[in-house]
C-alpha cells in the first residue's frame, strides 16, 4: 500500500516542478511574444550593466503578468554573414502576449528595470524586433 503511494506521488512530483512560466510557453493556442533588443554596451560598463540585469532588471519584470523570460546575450561571432555593426549584446524578453509586454512596458517598474538597469549602459541609440513564436521545442526537463 505504502509502495503505491509513493510511486503515485513520484510520477505526480515532476509536473509540480514545472516553472508556470515554462508552463504558459508549452499551452496550445497561446503564442508567446518574443522582443529582441540590440544593444551596444559601453565596454567600461559591462561588469555594472550585468550586475543591474540581475539585481535590479529581473526581479522588477519577473513579478508583472505574463513574463515568460529573458536573457540578456554577449555577442561572439558572425558565423555566417557580416557580425552586427554597433551592437554587441542583444536582450530577448519573452511574454504570453504583446498586449502583456506592453503593460510591463507601460509600468513604473519598467522605468527603473529598463531605463535605470539596462538604457543608462548603452553608447548608441539600441534597436528592437518584435517576433511572434511560430513554433518551439517543449521543454524535456
Amino acid at each position: 500500500m505504502k509502495r503505491r503511494s509513493l510511486v503515485k506521488s513520484l510520477l505526480a512530483a515532476p509536473a509540480a516542478a514545472v516553472p508556470a512560466a515554462l508552463e504558459a510557453q508549452v499551452k496550445p493556442g497561446r503564442p508567446a511574444i518574443q522582443l529582441h533588443t540590440d544593444i551596444h554596451v559601453k565596454l567600461d560598463e559591462e561588469k555594472q550593466l550585468l550586475e543591474d540585469f540581475h539585481k535590479l532588471y529581473l526581479p522588477l519584470v519577473k513579478k508583472h503578468r505574463g513574463f515568460i523570460d529573458a536573457k540578456l546575450l554577449k555577442f561572439r561571432q558572425a558565423n555566417v554573414g557580416k557580425p552586427p555593426e554597433h551592437y554587441n549584446y542583444r536582450l530577448v524578453q519573452i511574454f504570453e502576449t504583446e498586449e502583456l509586454r506592453e503593460q510591463w512596458r507601460k509600468s513604473e517598474d519598467h522605468k527603473i528595470g529598463w531605463h535605470k538597469a539596462i538604457e543608462s549602459h548603452l553608447k548608441v541609440p539600441f534597436i528592437a524586433y518584435l517576433y511572434d513564436i511560430a513554433a518551439e521545442a517543449r521543454p524535456t526537463r
